[in-house]
């Protein structure tokens, strides 16, 4: 992805770190980006979150010094990227077949 566009939501899992910081400014969590940045957060890690356990969440958390607020912020943008994800590849899908 170029740093002059923002990222593609439906791509997010193969958005760069510097892709994931432009979405973080894009849903007002742009004061994570340095540290999501310092910590390698891209795409591939936000779609393995879903993954976590309660352990690897609240480690994530203080490594990132987020606030509950903003960490629940964060998983409602991503569970809607998702969401808006698989319909697309659905609807896809369905004109192919």
């Amino acid at each position: 992805m170029s740093k002059e566009h923002q990222p593609e939501p439906l791509d997010f899992f193969i958005w760069t770190v510097e892709d994931v910081g432009l979405w973080l400014e894009e849903i007002n969590l742009g004061s994570y980006r340095q540290i999501f940045k310092e910590n390698g957060v891209n795409g591939e890690y936000l779609e393995g979150m879903s993954m976590f356990t309660t352990e690897q969440i609240l480690r994530f958390i203080r490594r990132c010094h987020m606030k509950w607020g903003d960490f629940i912020t964060l998983c409602k943008e991503l569970r809607r990227i998702k969401e808006n994800s698989d319909y697309v590849c659905s609807l896809f899908w369905k004109k192919l077949l």
